[in-house]
């Protein structure tokens, strides 16, 4: 209860500062930095306007800092001039607070705060690395279903963590000033397909299946998704989203390979999607990744109208799916670490 009426404090006041945003407000983002040379050119895209740049500044004596002129929130990233994703944070009103060590590998996964937004986002993380799992999923909820709901939600909307089903729920009942934004639309229509292509929301009496896909292996053999789901052997089949050049893909793989060595005879099946362009890349990997499992690539990779990415509704890699082998129903997706907890009482 004590986390509830807090937050419900804290909720109450970001919308009262999202509602502040009929006229452009500045706010300033800075921060030290390590890692990234003195005088190199930094950029401040709006991930909600298909990363389009806000704002340039360079490097000064290890240190940032922007003054962007935004008319409302939104969900930005900052990057090099090169491309080298360094921090993302919610733009709103305020002090932000974005310190940057671009020497350490884990450090693009730590938010920025300092104002009511990035506080509550850095709080819910915490709460999950604490193994709070509970208190952080009742706080997101929260802000899933406030009356009026703001940037932090429009932000797990996107890909961040909500189901596809919270999502459009979420964007029914967001601010004006945040509806008005043309990326809305866009979000509503790839949260309507990744809708279908999720677990049925619970008690609904229905079900969402596998859409089937046909992609070659490295000897060029079509293997498609429905003939592994269809295989009498597989009682379930995990289908796995990744690409060689995504870090995150590359850091799962250890847990694929623990789920698969540990259930593959019971009747455990891994269909992985490679969306590398480069195909040598992807061939030249797999031997040295204990990757041992069925892998094929996608021949047309990335954001195209009617392939892998658009069927699924991929806001992003690594994605992994749950199917049941006996039905093709869709079980789990993007929780590769409750799919052990789900089968292991099922593979007795």
């Amino acid at each position: 209860m004590k986390i509830r009426i807090l937050f419900a404090s804290v909720v109450s006041f970001i919308i009262l500062l999202g509602a502040c945003q009929s006229q452009p407000e500045y706010c300033t983002v800075k921060g030290t930095i390590k890692g990234v040379n003195e005088g190199e050119k930094l950029q401040l895209t709006d991930a909600f306007d298909h990363f389009k740049v806000i704002e340039t500044v360079r490097v000064k004596n290890g240190t940032f800092e922007f003054h962007p002129h935004i008319s409302v929130p939104t969900h930005a990233y900052l990057y090099t001039e090169q491309g080298m994703q360094l921090k993302d944070f919610l733009l709103e009103p305020g002090t932000i607070i974005a310190n940057v060590d671009a020497t350490d590998d884990e450090d693009y996964a730590t938010h920025a705060t300092g104002t009511p937004s990035n506080d509550l986002l850095v709080k819910i993380r915490e709460l999950y690395r604490s193994g709070d799992a509970d208190a952080a999923t009742a706080l997101r909820d929260e802000v899933m279903n406030a009356k009026e709901t703001g940037i932090l939600a429009l932000y797990y909307a996107d890909g961040h963590g909500a189901t596809a089903v919270q999502g459009l729920s979420a964007l029914n009942r967001l601010s004006p000033d945040i509806a008005a934004k043309p990326f809305i639309a866009e979000l509503r229509d790839e949260l309507t397909r990744r809708a279908r292509t999720e677990p049925a929301p619970e008690g609904s009496g229905s079900a969402n299946y596998f859409i089937d896909l046909e992609f070659p292996d490295v000897d060029g053999n079509v293997i498609s998704l429905s003939s592994v789901v269809n295989n009498p052997a597989n009682r379930y089949v995990i289908l796995d989203f990744w690409a060689t050049w995504c870090g995150p893909c590359r850091e799962s793989i250890p847990e694929l390979t623990a789920l698969y060595d540990k259930y593959h005879e019971k009747g455990l099946e891994i269909y992985s999607v490679s969306e590398d362009q480069n195909e040598e890349n992807w061939k030249s990997f797999l031997p040295e990744s204990g990757m041992t499992w069925i892998n094929v690539r996608d021949v047309n990779p990335g954001r195209q109208d009617d392939n892998a990415w658009a069927k699924y509704a991929l806001h992003g890699i690594p994605t992994t799916l749950l199917l049941d082998g006996e039905t093709g129903e869709i079980l789990l997706r993007d929780d590769l670490q409750n799919i052990d907890t789900f089968i292991s009482p099922l593979m007795q």
